[in-house]
């Protein structure tokens, strides 16, 4: 596991943190929502910016009104091919997060050609939606 951050929290606490049960955080994980690291015991860990990328889920499904489903719709809105300097206009014209809303472009079964050799939790794409203020701004 690599460490993205000094302030590392097992699935546990977050929960806590969070005033959630551990099985939401299961849920924003298959629903695609969140990428979740491992200890080599594999065991779910999160750090600050995870935590915060949490918090911006739980304010759009307690403050905005939205269900899983739309927040994932809305992560799929971004635009990566803007977000990402590196994405050229031949490049998402065939990138599947381009041509689908379905999921965000992390959560797709098919990465982007110009992914495949990026993490996508280090990508600018994920962290994008990590303050929740900045969503709007990529959406005009």
């Amino acid at each position: 596991m690599t460490n993205y951050d000094n302030h590392i929290y097992p699935i546990g606490v977050v929960a806590k943190i969070l005033d959630v049960s551990v099985q939401t955080l299961h849920l924003y994980e298959r629903e695609g929502l969140i990428l979740s690291r491992k200890t080599d015991a594999g065991h779910r860990v999160y750090n600050e910016e995870d935590i915060e990328r949490l918090r911006c889920i739980r304010r759009m499904i307690e403050d905005d009104g939205l269900n899983l489903q739309g927040i994932k719709k809305l992560m799929a809105m971004l635009p990566c091919w803007i977000i990402n300097e590196n994405c050229k206009s031949e490049d998402y014209k065939t990138c599947p997060a381009y041509n689908e809303l379905t999921a965000p472009c992390w959560a797709l079964p098919e990465k982007p050609a110009i992914c495949q050799e990026t993490d996508c939790y280090v990508c600018p794409v994920y962290k994008a939606p990590v303050e929740c203020k900045k969503i709007k701004g990529y959406l005009h």
